[in-house]
């Protein structure tokens, strides 16, 4: 981009997805060239000239004297239930481990009970297996190996943070969001300080394609959700504001009761598969394995004007 200009006062505003740049010259100017890529900036001027810039890093902001927010972390969304635990702040049913509860005593007079824990996991790997597909099938035995061992603990993995991401349900459920706290945003003159935590819906992972490609099995609805604001600024003066909204979403590797009564009798996608799931209760409630946290987390990048939001 080349611009030629002659006068007193000169601002440009020269803007990609990281930096912001505003050239002020306070003497007359009888010919300047900015030329500005993503990467480089160059300035070629007869005369004295300062550069102001309002970047991703805020430098160059202390030229406003209206001020510019900061805010480094704050936390602007959340469920309405904590990990493992339900609404009224009890542990979850799934969350509990060589229990034996009296809810499921019904299932010692069945002949998967009788198996030995090597085939009732060799049974819960089929049941993953069946589900799931490519990279989601590595991160679906990778579960149940955990949960066999016993670990417990919180599990994570890129794998399953990227197919989150290209998820239709998340895609709709962000823009859900997004609408949400730009409304938030707005109301608070865009100072993420004064607004309150907004209250967050549940992710459902529930099409055709989630069941029979993983994402079904081995995690269907998340527990718990939160969302923060990170490295967010708003420059009073350019009214730009920027910053990076973090999702981390929360599930239970782990069966409840109420999931065997609903699944203990399937026959599809194959004829055992309701044994496979009896499987994955017994090894839980009446064996050594043992359920555990899964994390997962998706960043995405925002920008606005207060101008034009």
């Amino acid at each position: 981009m080349a611009i030629v200009k002659k006068a007193n006062n000169i601002n440009i505003q020269v803007s990609n997805n990281y930096t912001n740049l505003c050239k002020v010259s306070n003497e007359e100017s009888e010919h300047v060239i900015i030329e500005a890529t993503k990467q480089n900036l160059e300035l070629s001027s007869q005369k004295r000239a300062i550069l102001q810039g309002f970047g991703k890093d805020g430098k160059g902001d202390e030229g406003c004297k209206e001020g510019v927010v900061r805010i480094s972390q704050k936390l602007i969304g959340k469920a309405k239930r904590d990990p493992g635990f339900n609404f009224d702040g009890t542990k979850a049913e799934d969350m509990y481990f060589a229990d034996k509860p009296a809810s499921s005593a019904s299932i010692q007079n069945d002949p998967v009970f009788k198996l030995n824990d090597a085939t009732l996991g060799a049974y819960l790997d089929q049941l993953m297996k069946s589900l799931s597909i490519g990279d989601m099938e590595t991160v679906a035995l990778e579960m149940s190996d955990r949960f066999k061992k016993g670990t417990g603990g919180t599990y994570k993995s890129d794998i399953l943070n990227k197919k989150i991401a290209g998820n239709d349900a998340f895609i709709t459920y962000h823009n859900k969001f997004l609408t949400d706290f730009k409304k938030e945003l707005k109301k608070s003159n865009y100072d993420p300080a004064a607004m309150g935590v907004i209250s967050m819906g549940l992710l459902n992972f529930s099409s055709f394609w989630d069941k029979v490609s993983g994402l079904g099995i081995t995690v269907h609805q998340v527990w718990s959700a939160k969302a923060e604001i990170l490295d967010y600024s708003y420059n009073k003066c350019t009214k730009v504001w920027s910053g990076k909204l973090k999702y981390t979403f929360y599930d239970h590797y782990g069966l409840d009761w109420d999931d065997i009564v609903k699944h203990g009798g399937d026959i599809i996608p194959q004829y055992h598969t309701g044994d496979f799931f009896k499987a994955w209760y017994i090894l839980q409630h009446y064996r050594t394995a043992r359920p555990f946290i899964t994390e997962m987390e998706k960043s995405v990048d925002l920008n606005g004007n207060s101008d034009k939001d």
